[in-house]
């Protein structure tokens, strides 16, 4: 006996995709939201059919959640997720870095790599223009944080959950915003990579017990500032354009929120901080921040484009 199974695009054909979209817009363009998903998936293969459906799938919850490129909610996670994944990609080349440090017989070496790959492939991909790709290896960096945790899971999660969220068709990977995005990783990772040397020569038991100088442990307490620093003045200087969009430059203040999670310092920790350190980074976090929120304000007000004057001779008394 013969068993005949469905094949894939047809099934997906078959899957209610309609429901997922808000009443209204069901209403208005279900025929359309049919006959897209048809034409889609007619000739496609099994993954194909797949990856359309799943986009259109996104599509209808990103319209219902109010999470679309027309919406303000969706303009904000548009313009922070470049610079989500940057400060990702950052904080996990640090973590690379300090994974092959010497640490003694018992270091790990694949679980660095493991963990750290995935977000700087997603910086690559940004690089060449390339969305889906970075948001799924996001999401690959999601799936091996399951198995292989992070220091700081909070962080992690938030960054990660922001970027996959955005919709793709707002995000901004023009060559100046990719631009914008490389450097800011860069800006942020090199001088908190200098801070690995301390590191050199010790054993992972041994990092919570650590005494530093004083110079150097108000360099490390003060190293979460640092991303908070390079995410605010981009915030500052898009924001003090006349014609930038309000949202889309003030969502640089979201990508730096993440890091308020980020303990001070983030790679030597072994057991968690208490209050007073999370307490403490909030504070410095959210004043560099507020200030470049202030400052950008203030210029962008000073900078409006005043209307022009009409032509003409002037008026005689």
């Amino acid at each position: 006996m013969t068993h005949e199974h469905t094949p894939l695009p047809a099934l997906l054909r078959r899957l209610p995709l309609g429901s997922l979209y808000p009443p209204g817009y069901r209403a208005a363009h279900g025929e359309e939201i049919d006959a897209v998903l048809a034409e889609a998936v007619r000739h496609a293969g099994p993954r194909t059919a797949l990856r359309e459906w799943a986009a259109l799938a996104a599509h209808a919850v990103r319209l219902r959640t109010r999470l679309g490129s027309s919406d303000p909610a969706g303009r904000i996670l548009a313009g922070a997720a470049p610079s989500l994944l940057a400060g990702g990609a950052a904080l996990s080349l640090l973590h690379l870095l300090f994974g092959t440090l010497p640490s003694g017989p018992d270091a790990h070496w694949a679980v660095g790599p493991a963990r750290s790959a995935p977000w700087l492939l997603a910086l690559l991909c940004v690089a060449l223009g390339r969305w889906a790709p970075a948001r799924a290896l996001v999401l690959a960096a999601v799936a091996v944080a399951a198995f292989i945790p992070h220091p700081e899971p909070g962080l992690w999660a938030v960054t990660a959950v922001l970027v996959l969220i955005a919709p793709p068709d707002a995000v901004d990977l023009s060559r100046r915003g990719r631009s914008w995005a490389i450097g800011s990783a860069v800006v942020v990772a090199l001088p908190l990579s200098g801070l690995t040397v301390l590191w050199l020569g010790t054993r992972p038991e041994d990092h919570p017990h650590l005494v530093f100088p004083p110079l150097q442990q108000a360099l490390l307490d003060l190293s979460p500032a640092w991303p908070a620093l390079v995410l605010g003045l981009a915030h500052l200087l898009r924001l003090a354009k006349p014609h930038t969009d309000p949202l889309h430059a003030g969502a640089i203040a979201l990508a730096v929120l993440p890091w308020t999670l980020t303990l001070a310092p983030p790679l030597h920790r072994g057991t968690p901080a208490d209050a007073l350190d999370l307490l403490r980074n909030v504070g410095v976090v959210l004043t560099v921040l507020a200030t470049a929120a202030a400052f950008g304000l203030v210029r962008r007000r000073t900078r409006r484009p005043r209307p022009a004057q009409p032509d003409g001779p002037p008026a005689s008394c």
